[in-house]
């Protein structure tokens, strides 16, 4: 006999709504987020917390790859970032007069 699938769970949930609005990510990387977010909703139901760090660790990391931000984070622009490293000032330098 088969086990029962249960239902989804708050982070499959939530994710089926975000990926309603998003056409721009393949049925493979869904179908990743979708068993990834099934296994924190799982190790949530069954209480495992060593085991819900792990998968939400993955789950974070499969949403960031997909271009999806956790949060309301926007997504960081390549030029941007690439500014902030110029911009940065290096350790143990002063600017004075001359």
């Amino acid at each position: 006999m088969a086990a029962r699938t249960p239902a989804k769970g708050r982070v499959e949930t939530g994710l089926a709504h975000e990926l309603a609005t998003r056409h721009d990510i393949g049925s493979a990387e869904r179908a990743a987020l979708r068993a990834q977010a099934r296994a924190v909703d799982v190790a949530e139901q069954d209480r495992d917390v060593e085991a819900v760090s792990k998968a939400n660790a993955v789950y974070l990391d499969l949403r960031q790859a997909a271009g999806l931000s956790s949060g309301n984070n926007k997504p960081i622009d390549a030029v941007d970032e690439l500014l902030a490293e110029l911009l940065k000032p290096e350790p143990n330098t002063r600017h004075t007069a001359e």
